[in-house]
């Protein structure tokens, strides 16, 4: 199962999506990031927000792959991928992320936005635009690395929240995912 991928490396492609830079959006962004303030070692007070890019199923599927090597599924469609963050998209990064009418338990929500999965997904994105402008990637070996900490701290916010963790194995797949 695929959460999102580590810092997406493209060429900027114009989409009929919507960008979420509302105040309802800004407000989340700030409540996650200190929420990451809170449980890591990363300062996050006075980090420019990322844009915030809502897309489809479908075209968050192309965004992914578009600069791959790897077969696009022949539906078109990869419903593993729900976001992606890409570093030198926008003035301070990028959030590809599904509409979050379209994650899980979305129905049982008036705002969608408050839907803890939706907010997981966001707060995966948001750890790698931390890692990203905190400079810790350039200790790595490849941008795979930070994939470890993303899904860790997913499980963990999920679990503040009385959430169930969808992801089976998360901690399989968190490793998985983290190898260069």
């Amino acid at each position: 199962m695929l959460l999102c991928a580590p810092f997406h490396q493209h060429q900027r492609k114009d989409h009929n999506s919507s960008f979420l830079l509302g105040p309802e959006m800004e407000l989340l962004i700030t409540t996650l990031l200190s929420w990451i303030e809170m449980h890591t070692s990363y300062r996050t007070q006075g980090l420019p927000h990322p844009e915030v890019v809502v897309l489809s199923h479908k075209e968050l599927t192309e965004e992914y792959y578009q600069n791959t090597d790897a077969t696009v599924p022949e539906s078109g469609i990869d419903m593993r991928i729900k976001a992606l963050y890409a570093f030198e998209d926008g003035t301070y990064g990028t959030i590809y992320i599904l509409d979050p009418q379209s994650v899980a338990n979305a129905r049982h929500y008036v705002n969608a936005l408050d839907n803890p999965r939706f907010k997981e997904v966001l707060l995966h994105e948001l750890v790698h635009h931390v890692q990203w402008h905190s400079k810790v990637v350039e200790k790595w070996q490849c941008s795979n690395e930070g994939e470890l900490e993303a899904y860790l701290l997913g499980a963990m916010y999920l679990n503040q929240q009385h959430t169930h963790d969808t992801m089976t194995n998360r901690i399989f797949w968190a490793n998985s995912y983290s190898h260069c």
